[in-house]
């Protein structure tokens, strides 16, 4: 009878998790919440760093943009930032995330306007971190 249940049983767990099933249990990333700011942090600069650099000729400005262009774009690195292991984290994926950057680099080389990415945050600025005080005026501390 054991054996029969055990069969039985066997016949309606799917072989395949859903993504859902499977990260279900996972739900409480508290602790790799701080990793996960941080690897968001990491490709938003990036993706700045591409956009806002790609029309450089020469100097920091170019080698910023080749830097970042390598990393969203190159197929190797396999450690915990790489680009990758990132989008993973994160939930996105890679592939699609890369044809919209060479999809943006084409339409910007023809000369088609289009949109960049946002500002940085009014909190961060050249290395200061800016906090509200109670007047809504804000004060700057060294990062």
């Amino acid at each position: 009878m054991e054996w029969e249940n055990g069969v039985l049983g066997s016949i309606f767990v799917p072989d395949v998790l859903t993504p859902e099933q499977y990260y279900d249990s996972r739900r409480d990333d508290s602790r790799i919440a701080p990793v996960k700011r941080l690897m968001t942090a990491v490709l938003e600069d990036a993706l700045r760093c591409f956009q806002n650099n790609a029309d450089a000729k020469s100097g920091p400005r170019k080698r910023l943009f080749a830097e970042a262009e390598q990393w969203l774009c190159g197929e190797e690195g396999d450690g915990p930032f790489s680009f990758e292991t990132v989008c993973e984290t994160l939930g996105i994926e890679p592939s699609f995330l890369r044809a919209g950057l060479k999809n943006w680099r084409e339409q910007q080389l023809a000369g088609i306007a289009t949109r960049r990415l946002a500002r940085r945050s009014p909190v961060v600025r050249s290395g200061r971190i800016s906090t509200p005080t109670r007047r809504g005026k804000r004060t700057s501390q060294t990062a």
